[in-house]
């Protein structure tokens, strides 16, 4: 990370110019109430040529001073996470009185989207990639909720909104945790005030729907609730109000999944229960405990057909996920992986002018990844069940399959 930036001057202009660093902005990709984001390029250095995202704050906010902090927390925190299961930051700038946020660009889609598109086939995830994906999640958590500081301090971070729209999966088949922009942490600058609560309601805890105080357990709960929804393929506690969803969670009645689908495993059951318990203390006590089980369960069951990623210990991907994914996403990984064959100031330009454009760009401001992934779901239940803020705009076809592009920024 670089030095950070000093205060922004007073009427800073709203937009960036076409450099901010040793960065090329190729093309804004998101616009929010508060922040953009760009496309860019690194120009120079080691990483040259390199496709970046780069968040910047608006310009009528640059000399907002609460905003800024809240910029500058989220950079503080995501900045000492290195983990292969978190979006990795690069780095953090100022420009001309431009605070900006570097951050890897990921291809691929949330696990929300995923979801929705095996809804939308009919199909449903084995039981063996749901715990993968939990451990992969638990892992990334775990070593955030474990941060201390130069002086050996705890950070007391809590990612406080685990869902599967936050989850991201790659067409690699590896799992990314994102969206740290409602994190909690012992040294961030701006407080959340006594009662007020963050996060999606669906996926609270008990104590985290009352303001009361939270602590890893929280996401550990959270992340329980994702996981018994994709092995039960229902919500678990979302109704079509936010308060009787809130009374729901602070109940926190789970269903024993066992009964609700026939062949759900007994043992991942139980980790489930052990996770959604309402009283925190009867919950794992970390989530590299909830890791530690959800791994043995699946190899347990593979012992004999592990793919070698599993049996030497190797968590970056997941095979039967990656043969999901191409499935599912087949000729969108491909026009994805024809971007980067592209400079990067003709990624958003035809370079046959002959093709007409078709379609729309999803711009779905959920997360903090900035994800150049195609995004071939159009379900209802999406928009219904997440909120999420979409903008479209037109596409560029740049394969004879139709590409879609779905950009994830947290603002």
């Amino acid at each position: 990370m670089s030095t950070g930036p000093r205060d922004p001057p007073e009427g800073a202009d709203a937009s960036p110019p076409l450099r901010l660093g040793r960065y090329e902005l190729c093309r804004k990709i998101a616009d929010g109430g508060m922040a953009a984001v760009y496309v860019a390029r690194a120009a120079e250095g080691p990483s040259s040529g390199e496709l970046v995202a780069i968040k910047t704050i608006r310009g009528e906010f640059a000399s907002n001073r609460e905003f800024v902090t809240m910029f500058l927390d989220e950079a503080k925190i995501v900045s000492r996470v290195c983990h292969p299961n978190v979006v990795r930051y690069l780095e953090l700038g100022s420009e001309a009185g431009h605070t900006y946020l570097v951050m890897e660009l990921l291809f691929g889609q949330s696990l929300w989207s995923v979801w929705d598109a095996c809804r939308l086939r009919g199909k449903r995830f084995d039981f063996d990639t749901i715990a993968w994906i939990g451990a992969r999640v638990a892992s990334g958590l775990h070593y955030a909720h474990e941060l201390r500081d130069e002086l050996g301090k705890p950070l007391d971070i809590v990612h406080r909104d685990v869902n599967a729209t936050n989850i991201f999966v790659t067409y690699e088949g590896t799992i990314k945790v994102i969206d740290f922009g409602l994190a909690k942490a012992a040294d961030r600058a701006s407080k959340t005030a006594a009662g007020i609560i963050k996060g999606k309601v669906a996926y609270m805890s008990p104590e985290q729907a009352l303001g009361a105080p939270i602590d890893r357990r929280t996401d550990i709960f959270a992340l329980g609730t994702t996981l018994w929804e994709l092995g039960c393929d229902r919500r678990l506690f979302k109704e079509t109000d936010d308060v009787d969803t809130l009374r729901r969670v602070h109940a926190a009645v789970v269903p024993d999944p066992t009964t609700l689908v026939d062949d759900f495993p007994r043992p991942l059951a139980r980790m489930l229960a052990r996770a959604l318990a309402r009283d925190r203390d009867r919950r794992y006590a970390s989530a590299a405990e909830l890791a530690r089980d959800l791994d043995e369960f699946v190899r347990a069951r593979r012992v004999a057909t592990a793919p070698a990623a599993l049996q030497e210990g190797r968590t970056d991907a997941w095979p039967p996920l990656a043969a999901l994914m191409r499935e599912l996403f087949g000729p969108a990984e491909a026009a994805a992986e024809a971007m980067l064959a592209f400079s990067a100031p003709k990624i958003f330009a035809m370079a046959d002018p002959g093709i007409r454009p078709t379609g729309t760009v999803n711009l779905d401001l959920c997360g903090d990844a900035v994800t150049l992934a195609p995004d071939v779901l159009s379900s209802p239940a999406r928009s219904r069940s997440l909120p999420l803020v979409t903008v479209s705009v037109v596409l560029l076809v740049v394969t004879s399959a139709t590409l879609l592009a779905t950009c994830v920024a947290r603002y």
